[in-house]
């Protein structure tokens, strides 16, 4: 097995493993390296379903999806084909729910635990457009001075998925009892990861505004840590084929999906490993 670390602060590439037959020493390997690099590049890995699945168990047991409707609580659909086999429009409901994977986020923030890693495979991409970039939280808190910093500690932003996902559209796809699942929650602005104790920043798209501040004072603080923290050298960007997939930790890192023509069909699979501790939408427990 070879990891190949990128020329940023963040992200690698293994090659030279079968992800479907791991053996320990391996699957060491590749923690460690998840650990380091917060994003892992699998090229062309050609998973099937299960043996995506099984893979991302490895990180840790699985959220289940927004949607209860899809055929595997396990997999998140994340195409521009729809159930009928028609290509989505950019103003239709599934569009502009595609949309919001446009601005940098960071997987399940919105819920009161939030999740400890995605694992997006691709199963059909267009020739041009659909690159995801992802933004190395750790690297941005280390960049930001003392006082920034000190100001920062012990500050709570509220998540919320309806805050989100109605500046873009598409929320119509939930149910209202899918959409009433997903009340408000609260995060520390600044996290401490569990396994290597470096702090990152924890903000993004579904952060809608800081407990104690101002509203639109706490969304412009949020807007401008986000703006500064998603730049070079923390960037990392990748151009999917078929059969590529990629781990990321959403304890430190953000990410994001770039636009793509809408004629061409982009089909995804997205697994969601739950955050640790008492977790209600970690498969398996009640429901949320």
């Amino acid at each position: 097995m070879k990891v190949t670390p990128s020329d940023v602060t963040l992200g690698a590439t293994v090659t030279e493993v079968s992800l479907a037959a791991l053996s320990d020493d391996q699957w060491q390997r590749i923690e460690e390296a998840f650990h380091q690099y917060a994003v892992l590049i699998f090229p062309k890995a050609d998973l099937t379903e299960d043996e995506h699945i099984a893979f991302s168990r490895r990180f840790g047991p699985l959220e289940r999806t927004l949607s209860k409707r899809t055929a595997r609580q396990e997999i998140s659909l994340l195409s521009n084909v729809a159930k009928d086999g028609s290509i989505a429009k950019p103003d239709d409901a599934l569009g502009l729910f595609l949309k919001g994977n446009r601005y940098w986020h960071t997987d399940s923030s919105f819920k009161k635990v939030a999740a400890k890693a995605s694992l997006l495979r691709a199963l059909e991409v267009p020739d041009t457009g659909g690159d995801t970039e992802w933004a190395d939280m750790r690297a941005a808190w280390d960049a930001l001075d003392e006082v920034t910093q000190a100001r920062l500690e012990g500050l709570v932003a509220v998540h919320s998925y309806a805050y989100s996902q109605s500046k873009v559209g598409g929320i119509a796809l939930l149910t209202e009892k899918e959409r009433d699942a997903l009340p408000p929650v609260r995060h520390p602005l600044v996290r401490t990861h569990p396994a290597t104790g470096r702090k990152s920043l924890y903000v993004g798209r579904h952060a809608s505004h800081i407990i104690g501040m101002d509203e639109e004072e706490g969304r412009a603080l949020l807007a401008k840590l986000t703006e500064d923290a998603c730049q070079p050298p923390r960037i990392f960007r990748h151009r999917w084929h078929a059969g590529d997939i990629v781990a990321w930790d959403n304890r430190c890192v953000l990410h994001r999906g770039h636009p793509w023509p809408f004629g061409p069909p982009r089909v995804m699979r997205r697994t969601t490993v739950a955050g640790d501790g008492e977790n209600l939408w970690a498969i398996g427990k009640l429901e949320a």
